[in-house]
């Protein structure tokens, strides 16, 4: 039977990136819980890039295909809500987030093989955030997605596009089979 391990812990308060590491090869798997995530400037949007021995990965070998379910109209007949991406830098965990106190975004990161040195690492995602704007809507992300290199990974590292994470809570645990 599997059991959750804690490999890290963050909370962020007027933070320009948080990073969680500890992925090792005692762990095929890991997952990531976030919640209460506040951007400092409205209309940010929330981003990770995995993390290597060397540092923070920003190589454009990112690839990925997200699908929104929004408050706003029906899922199965709005056009452009479904994206796929190649040759990116990161990963997308929002679209521009409204930036209230009470309006924290929360998710889950789903790693997997990421400390196998042979293997791509995978990703999936699911989150809820609330959009900036006049008109807020919830908005509820799912994403697919593969760092398309043979590398170890060691961890994560979460930043908004502009501005600094206000507040957030964050736990990275590995899965021990």
């Amino acid at each position: 039977m599997s059991s959750f391990v804690k490999l890290s812990e963050a909370t962020a308060s007027n933070s320009g990136s948080v990073s969680l590491t500890g992925i090792t090869s005692n762990f095929n798997s890991c997952i990531l819980f976030y919640s209460d995530v506040v951007p400092a400037t409205d209309g940010a949007d929330l981003q990770f890039r995995l993390v290597e021995s060397g540092g923070v990965n920003s190589n454009s070998n990112y690839t990925y295909g997200i699908a929104y379910c929004r408050s706003d109209r029906a899922f199965i007949s709005a056009s452009g809500d479904q994206l796929a991406a190649a040759g990116r830098d990161k990963f997308p965990l929002s679209g521009s987030a409204d930036n209230s106190s009470t309006s924290g975004q929360a998710g889950k990161i789903s790693i997997h093989t990421a400390s196998n040195s042979s293997e791509n690492t995978h990703v999936v995602i699911s989150n809820s955030y609330l959009s900036s704007g006049g008109t807020q809507i919830d908005i509820g992300q799912f994403l697919g997605g593969v760092l398309k290199e043979q590398t170890a990974v060691t961890g994560v590292s979460i930043f908004f596009d502009t501005g600094n994470i206000s507040k957030g809570n964050f736990v990275l645990f590995g899965i021990k089979e």
